[in-house]
């Protein structure tokens, strides 16, 4: 049996290297980056080994996962498919700031000082480069294996929550195929590596309230770090997520559960000052960053002055939408070149909103929903107008270009999923359950107070999206009659 697999993996290796070698007589690029993926792929196979994963089912769906996003990054990078913001990006930004690290590198110099990089995923894709080759193809099919690894999570998510193999292998299977995580992760950006860093420390908050350890909570605390590194709001999601249920969840006693609660929510607060990049500046609980934005006046500019300026109100819902402008210069569309939540320079040196922003703004792919602050009950109904179109949209009075059409797919995704979720809701472990629902709500609320640009929720709802997918397979009872020959399951 061993001298059968170690064959295997000699003619699989073989036949991969004679596959770059043939590629590289045409693009050297490629085949460096199919040489690279394999050795992922190697390492991550014997980790899982190591691990103690035997099944055929886990590496079955990493090894789907990981060709749904290597077909798609090829496509993307050879095809030049970027229909939404007119070739800007931060991926170019990303590419840019790494190529400057690796001519420090390169000269012996390994200080960062100078490098306006905003998170530290721009310092893993500058020493890919440094180690493998300095070029966009190699950090988008990193992208592509990072993807691969959350799809795993996800599936270690939904058998933390009590699910069977297939169910998770159900789970995994639709994020794989999730239209704004394939867009926006085959890209040279840090979707892929927020997205991964938040399934990884859902996944540790799972564990943690099933059964705590303090080494449990340092690993946890070591994740969320990262996280807040990347994403702050995912960050704060997650960090009050966990917080909320802890003390309603938690298999610990009472007074164990208070007394650790009490110093877990002490020591949680210092993940800002300690995390670096998008934390800079946010102080202890992100108390500078929460004054920042959480105020009339930021609200106001970004709801209705930085995502859709010069709106028109629709006839059919009676709320201004927003009208394609005959402006040249590129503005913030579906592939942001920031999030507006999330920027660090606006939380360490705050200025006042002007009625000119310098960030760039959204076209044709808005519905503004004003804030309504000067009466309550408008500030509710809009703020709940607000959210279903952050949750469920975009709806069809909202795609009002052809290119608005690459959006249905994900939107027949979502209410597929959404209705097997809601199904669900009673079958997994209740806590897990609400753990869940209470972050994605958390994401989904936060994004609809401030955004109105249905190209840059997309994008920034991916965590939550994928939280509700973990509940969907729990609602389709159907899934026991299916039957996957060659996992057995």
């Amino acid at each position: 049996m061993e001298s059968n697999l170690k064959e295997k993996i000699f003619l699989i290796t073989i036949a991969i290297l004679l596959s770059a070698a043939i590629i590289g007589l045409f693009d050297r690029t490629l085949a460096v980056g199919i040489i690279f993926i394999a050795l992922l792929t190697g390492i991550t196979f014997l980790v899982f080994k190591k691990i103690g994963f035997r099944t055929k089912t886990i590496f079955a769906l990493f090894l789907i996962a990981l060709s749904v996003y290597l077909g798609a990054v090829l496509f993307v990078y050879y095809a030049h498919f970027q229909p939404f913001s007119g070739g800007f990006g931060d991926y170019t930004e990303y590419d840019s700031l790494a190529r400057d690290i690796v001519q420090r590198v390169h000269h012996g110099d390994f200080s960062l000082q100078g490098i306006g990089y905003e998170t530290f995923y721009t310092v893993v894709i500058a020493y890919i480069y440094a180690l493998i080759l300095p070029e966009p193809l190699i950090g988008q099919m990193f992208n592509a294996w990072l993807v691969a690894l959350l799809v795993i999570f996800v599936y270690l998510i939904v058998l933390e929550m009590g699910g069977s193999k297939k169910e998770g292998f159900f789970a995994g299977l639709m994020v794989s195929i999730y239209p704004s995580l394939l867009f926006f992760g085959s890209l040279l950006g840090k979707d892929a590596f927020a997205v991964l860093l938040f399934s990884i420390t859902l996944f540790l908050i799972l564990k943690v309230l099933k059964k705590f350890s303090w080494i449990k909570f340092l690993t946890l605390y070591i994740s969320l770090i990262a996280i807040t590194n990347v994403r702050i709001y995912v960050s704060c999601a997650l960090i009050l997520t966990f917080i909320i249920c802890w003390f309603i969840f938690s298999g610990i006693k009472i007074k164990r559960r208070l007394i650790y609660g009490l110093v877990m929510i002490f020591l949680l607060g210092f993940l800002f000052n300690i995390s670096g990049g998008q934390g800079v500046g946010a102080g202890y609980y992100g108390i500078n960053f929460m004054k920042f934005f959480l105020n009339r006046e930021m609200i106001n500019y970004y709801r209705e002055l930085v995502s859709i300026p010069n709106p028109k109100i629709s006839p059919i819902t009676g709320f201004p939408v927003y009208d394609e402008p005959v402006v040249s210069e590129p503005l913030v569309s579906e592939s942001s070149v920031s999030e507006p939540l999330v920027s660090e320079s606006s939380v360490s040196e705050p200025s006042a909103p002007t009625d000119k922003p310098t960030t760039k703004r959204g076209r044709g792919s808005a519905v503004m929903v004003k804030t309504g602050f000067e009466n309550p009950f408008t500030f509710i109904k809009n703020s709940f107008v607000s959210f279903i179109y952050a949750s469920l949209g975009p709806f069809p009075w909202q795609l009002r270009y052809l290119k608005h059409l690459f959006i249905l797919p994900e939107l027949i995704l979502w209410y597929f999923a959404l209705f097997f979720a809601i199904k669900g809701i009673k079958k997994p472990t209740r806590p897990h359950t609400f753990t869940l629902l209470i972050f994605s709500l958390l994401v989904l609320g936060t994004l609809s107070l401030f955004l109105s640009n249905y190209g840059i929720v997309t994008r920034l709802r991916i965590p939550a999206f994928i939280s509700l997918f973990c509940l969907a397979p729990f609602g389709f009872k159907r899934l026991k009659y299916i039957k996957i020959p060659f996992l057995n399951i």
